[in-house]
């Protein structure tokens, strides 16, 4: 790796580490993975479907637009 890849990978490390202590302090993380997952599990269910849809359009989107695009820029730069 590169220096700059480790330096990344370092400073979101850390950022992880103090959103976590900032949002659930030094408690016992079982107990609070425990509560996010009670979180989660509470979430209807058509708020899932919904972001998974969202998440389908931008997906579809990539592949139809971008994608194309990206290749013919790089295919006329090859010849």
């Amino acid at each position: 790796m590169r220096d700059r890849t480790l330096f990344d990978l370092v400073l979101v490390l850390a950022a992880g580490i103090l959103a976590y202590t900032e949002t659930f302090g030094w408690a016992d993380p079982v107990a609070n993975l425990d509560q996010l997952l009670g979180v989660f599990a509470a979430i209807d269910v058509r708020a899932y479907l919904v972001l998974g849809g969202l998440l389908g359009v931008v997906f579809v989107g990539y592949l139809v637009a971008y994608l194309p695009k990206k290749e013919a820029t790089r295919s006329v730069r090859n010849q």
